[in-house]
């Protein structure tokens, strides 16, 4: 993975540990100094699609944003929230992260 990648996955193991605590994309992006990209920081957006269907990295989006994905129920609301492109099957395949 890119540093930006690692930052990001850094952020979200250490505040967005579940759906309840999905952080919005323009917060996950200030938190890791990266200053806005395109329409609506496409920049990370294209990260944390990149760490899902290339790297395994347990992380769904939900309206709320991003978090890590911690059980079964929330796999599965986070492949229905992408339902309409080809990362629900990889948030499905990722599994649920373990500390």
């Amino acid at each position: 993975m890119k540093q930006k990648q690692i930052e990001i996955w850094n952020y979200l193991t250490k505040n967005a540990l579940g759906i309840d605590y999905a952080k919005h994309i323009e917060v996950i992006a200030s938190a890791i100094g990266e200053p806005p990209q395109g329409t609506n920081n496409d920049n990370v957006r294209n990260w944390i699609t990149d760490m899902v269907l290339n790297h395994g990295k347990p992380i769904g989006t939900c309206i709320d944003g991003a978090f890590i994905i911690l059980n079964d129920t929330e796999r599965e609301i986070a492949a229905k929230f992408v339902e309409r492109n080809n990362r629900a099957n990889a948030v499905r395949n990722n599994g649920n992260y373990i500390p």
